[in-house]
């Protein structure tokens, strides 16, 4: 009986305790949540809340791109309210070479220029989802920048052909 008993409660606590859990999906950071149509090119963090004088980092990255082998990634903010600190080449144009890169920052935009050098084992990366750079960043003025991707973006594969995007995110800096 307290065999019958035991096994009883056991399975009562174990089948209760098996209901599936429930999770809310909706994080605005990952990129299926983005109303982005692969392959493109998108901002993280979509949206950045800072204070004057402080650093913050974006990084750009591709979503399911293919085959890369150089960029020019042709970036738009607002001049009054942010400064561009630094640009670093990411994980995207990594091989057994470091990448090569020339950034120029003028009066009308942000070009940074990136370039998967060949090694024994490829001319090209593999594509997919990954950050191509870091931006550093210093804010210098209240109010709000927005982050685009111009229309000289561009990637092309070790052939030199043109690598497709379909779309851009955009981003928002919020200085207080």
């Amino acid at each position: 009986m307290k065999l019958l008993f035991g096994t009883i409660v056991f399975l009562s606590v174990l089948f209760l305790s098996c209901e599936d859990a429930e999770y809310d999906l909706n994080n605005p950071n990952d990129p299926e949540n983005m109303d982005l149509d692969p392959p493109a090119l998108f901002f993280h963090p979509g949206e950045i809340n800072t204070k004057l004088d402080s650093s913050f980092t974006v990084q750009l990255y591709g979503l399911k791109l293919g085959p890369t082998a150089a960029s020019h990634l042709d970036i738009r903010y607002e001049r009054n309210s942010v400064r561009v600190d630094s640009v670093i080449a990411d994980t995207f144009f990594q091989n057994l070479n470091e990448p090569f890169q020339v950034i120029i920052d003028d009066e009308e935009n942000l070009d940074i220029f990136l370039y998967l050098l060949p090694d024994t084992l490829s001319d090209q990366n593999e594509g997919g989802t990954w950050s191509l750079a870091t931006i550093h960043f210093t804010a210098i003025s209240t109010g709000g920048s927005e982050l685009l991707y111009g229309e000289d973006t561009r990637l092309r594969d070790a052939n030199n052909d043109s690598v497709r995007i379909k779309s851009f995110g955009t981003g928002f800096i919020n200085v207080e």
